[in-house]
């Protein structure tokens, strides 16, 4: 089967997936929560998937992953660990704000697009990107004084970030 999924179904997939417990299920609440999203919102997004056969959901009960949806929710989670390993390990954000920052951006991005930004992430790591990376770190780590012109005015607007 090759399902088409939202950015926001991708989300709850991954939601599902990250919350179960040892025994292989989840509850509703546990997503709403983990979501941060009210329990009806949480419910049409949960019910959506399992009518599209990714999870097994009854109202009032456990919710777990069917085979598709565990194939899928995997290769989304290997792929948001790649982007979130970006945001810690290469731009150097602390855990909490590289969580923040892989959700916040990985949803918004296509899957095509969040395919490529999880291979160049996953690039980085390898052998080839070692260098890059710590080209990347140095410049991080190093005061800069830039003049750019506004785009607007084109007056030079100077930036004293870090």
């Amino acid at each position: 089967m090759d399902v088409q999924l939202g950015s926001t179904e991708r989300k709850y997939l991954l939601a599902v997936y990250l919350t179960l417990n040892e025994m292989g299920w989840t509850r509703l609440k546990k997503i709403s929560n983990f979501l941060k999203v009210k329990m009806p919102s949480a419910k049409q997004f949960l019910e959506r998937l399992s009518d599209i056969e990714l999870i097994y959901y009854e109202h009032r009960g456990g919710i777990s992953l069917t085979p598709e949806g565990k194939k899928i929710a995997i290769a989304e989670n290997a792929h948001f660990n790649a982007v979130k390993v970006f945001f810690c390990e290469i731009l150097q954000l602390s855990q909490e704000e590289a969580d923040e920052a892989a959700w916040n951006i990985y949803f918004n991005l296509s899957p095509s697009i969040a395919k490529k930004f999880s291979d160049f992430a996953r690039f980085l790591f390898e052998e080839e990107g070692k260098e890059i990376v710590e080209k990347i770190k140095n410049f991080l780590s190093q005061p800069r004084k830039i003049i750019a012109p506004c785009p607007l005015s084109g007056e030079n607007v100077e930036d004293k970030t870090k």
